[in-house]
């Protein structure tokens, strides 16, 4: 109960130097006192119809917002890092597509500590200043940093995960309730075991003591 407090507290930081974003009211309440048109979000922590549980790269998710459009799934890899992605994508108004929202997972053996992901992260997105302002929090007691539109945290050395939902119809708070809602126990050995045999095969070089450890 102590961590997950301390957790909390950490959340509820990183939302005030964003803006004052309600952060009890996002995990335990009514919708974010922060409006954001277009779909409203849940009541409370409970499966949305979006979600019922979904599992991506292993990392299963019990919420999403309401109102996401089409899934697609997508495997890449970059600088020896590898991503299992889940993108929503809907019709835009004035015709094509837009990204909703894009929940990624990623393994390598460079991602060694929060300090490290959040440098190699950044550099990686290459999001200018002005579009994304990250603050440090923590999720399930894991090193993280929240924007007003993106929550990403290092799981274990080896393991982080990336929230991102468009911030222009969607709150802060519910990219907060979509991280935190993340299974706290993550990737099952099983899991762990199969991912390392296909890094192998592709001949990336990652340690089982790097993706298996607590972190």
């Amino acid at each position: 109960m102590r961590a997950r407090s301390r957790a909390l507290l950490s959340l509820l930081a990183g939302l005030a130097l964003l803006g004052g974003v309600a952060l009890l009211g996002a995990l335990a309440g009514p919708a974010s006192a922060v409006p954001a048109p277009g779909p409203s979000p849940s009541p409370s922590l409970s499966l949305s119809p979006a979600s019922l549980g979904i599992s991506i790269g292993g990392v299963r998710f019990e919420y999403l917002p309401s109102g996401l459009g089409q899934a697609s799934d997508f495997n890449y890899e970059y600088d020896e890092v590898a991503f299992t992605a889940r993108v929503w994508e809907s019709p835009a108004p004035s015709g094509g597509w837009r990204v909703d929202a894009d929940i990624e997972v990623l393994s390598g053996a460079r991602l060694t500590s929060g300090a490290a992901l959040h440098d190699w992260f950044i550099d990686y997105q290459e999001r200018p200043p002005a579009e994304a302002h990250y603050v440090p929090v923590l999720v399930h007691g894991r090193p993280g940093w929240l924007a007003r539109d993106q929550l990403f945290w290092l799981v274990r050395p080896g393991l982080a995960v990336s929230v991102r939902i468009d911030g222009t119809r969607w709150s802060t708070s519910e990219v907060v309730r979509t991280g935190w809602a993340a299974d706290a126990d993550y990737l099952p050995q099983r899991v762990l075991t199969m991912r390392l045999s296909q890094a192998t095969s592709r001949g990336v070089r990652l340690k089982v003591s790097t993706l298996s450890g607590d972190g």
